[in-house]
């Protein structure tokens, strides 16, 4: 059966999210840098370097928010079905009164 630890779910998605935020922070240095170094001379093979890590960078940052982006929506779901479950289990609990004999003919 399958089953998942909310808590450490929404721990680990919110991580996810700050990772990101770095990533985003370290974006802006990084751009910030590469137009320092773009007005110097003499700069050209470091710039293609740093414009690559740059770029891989980015695809790391896209990659850890897809990753965010799916665990949220698995928190979400798998809390909707679970409560789902739990309300169809609630409903289909019928209970019977016990009847006299007698007043059964």
């Amino acid at each position: 059966m399958f089953s998942i630890v909310m808590n450490q779910a929404i721990e680990d998605c919110v991580q996810l999210g700050q990772c990101s935020a770095q990533f985003t922070d370290l974006h802006i240095e990084t751009e910030s840098i590469i137009r320092e170094l773009g007005s110097l001379s003499g700069m050209e093979e470091v710039l293609m370097r740093l414009r690559s890590e740059f770029d891989r960078m980015q695809g790391e940052q896209q990659v850890l928010r897809q990753m965010m982006q799916a665990l949220d929506r698995t928190i979400m779901n798998y809390a909707n079905y679970e409560n789902r479950i739990c309300d169809n289990a609630e409903q289909s609990m019928i209970r019977y009164t016990r009847r006299d004999r007698k007043s059964v003919v």
